[in-house]
């Protein structure tokens, strides 16, 4: 009985590192850092978007725009082998991927995301249809997305903490993300917060040099009581913070009503903010929270959702 390998192409960065750490040794999977950026050289780009993915190159060719390591691995994928990309719809660089590989080999593109904002506001349904033709099963973890683009539905992840030590507490509220379209609520949260006395921090990036690498965030997310979770325009699924919360035992208020058909929900643990009500929150803040148990925690571990993926065994 022959089992193939699952192939993973993603970025290399602070979180990568964290949530993907030591993952080849223990579990049946390959990582291949992510060298599909388009290349600065105006030749180079323009050559790359006219004959890169339309018709078959070998390597040799291919290097021109790619790194040659990143083509050699990705050309050592066999028919019973799986591949997992993440978030890529360049329609260039999925068809070169597409013409490296067997006929055979199942491909997976990860979107954890929302669909519309990815594709900067225009209807995205052409183009999703021409990866699908690729051979490529669209993944999302919106559920929204799922049923309105003919995709497939998972769950988000992250990698649960094998330990956690007891942490000098703080913080009571705490954001970090992007300004993205939330950042005006955001600040009108702050305030009410810190008017009703509640040390409040938030890490808000506008440029390159604000942001905080994957451990100062958990450094963060320990010395907190209640992680905030304010969603884009739209969205339906779990960003990380939902996932912090749970895994690192803390209380969490968002503003997205899905939150209630996850397994792990409890009135305890999480507050729905419908409006702004004070009086609420500070009743939210005084309640003990609710002890979820590791196996439910255990869904949503990288470990978990990496199974989806994984080859079946072929006799």
């Amino acid at each position: 009985m022959k089992k193939g390998k699952l192939f993973i192409i993603n970025t290399v960065g602070s979180s990568t590192n964290y949530l993907f750490g030591n993952i080849e040794k223990e579990m049946n999977v390959v990582f291949i850092p992510d060298q599909l950026a388009a290349p600065k050289n105006f030749f180079l780009k323009i050559t790359r978007f006219l004959f890169v993915g339309n018709i078959p190159l070998p390597i040799w060719i291919l290097k021109i725009w790619f790194d040659k390591e990143f083509l050699l691995s990705i050309s050592q994928i066999k028919p019973e082998d799986n591949l997992l990309i993440f978030e890529r719809i360049n329609m260039r660089a999925l068809g070169m991927i597409k013409n490296l590989l067997p006929k055979e080999t199942k491909k997976y593109n990860w979107f954890g995301n929302p669909i519309y904002p990815l594709f900067k506001g225009k209807k995205p349904y052409k183009e999703l249809s021409k990866i699908k033709r690729m051979g490529y099963e669209l993944v999302t973890f919106d559920k929204k997305d799922a049923e309105e683009y003919g995709m497939t539905y998972h769950t988000p992840f992250l990698r649960f903490p094998k330990e956690q030590k007891e942490e000098s507490v703080n913080i009571d509220f705490f954001f970090c993300g992007e300004p993205k379209d939330r950042e005006p609520y955001l600040l009108q949260l702050k305030l009410l917060l810190e008017n009703a006395g509640y040390i409040v921090e938030y890490v808000i990036p506008h440029n390159k040099n604000e942001y905080i690498s994957y451990e100062e965030y958990l450094e963060y997310v320990k010395k907190s009581r209640c992680i905030i979770d304010i969603y884009q325009v739209g969205q339906s699924g779990l960003t990380r913070r939902p996932l912090d919360a749970l895994f690192y035992n803390k209380k969490l208020l968002t503003n997205n009503p899905w939150i209630v058909e996850f397994d792990f929900y409890q009135k305890s643990n999480i507050f729905l903010l419908q409006e702004l009500n004070i009086a609420e929150i500070q009743k939210f803040m005084q309640q003990p929270s609710t002890l979820i148990p590791d196996m439910v925690k255990m869904k949503y571990d990288i470990h978990s959702w990496l199974e989806k993926f994984m080859p079946s065994p072929i006799e």
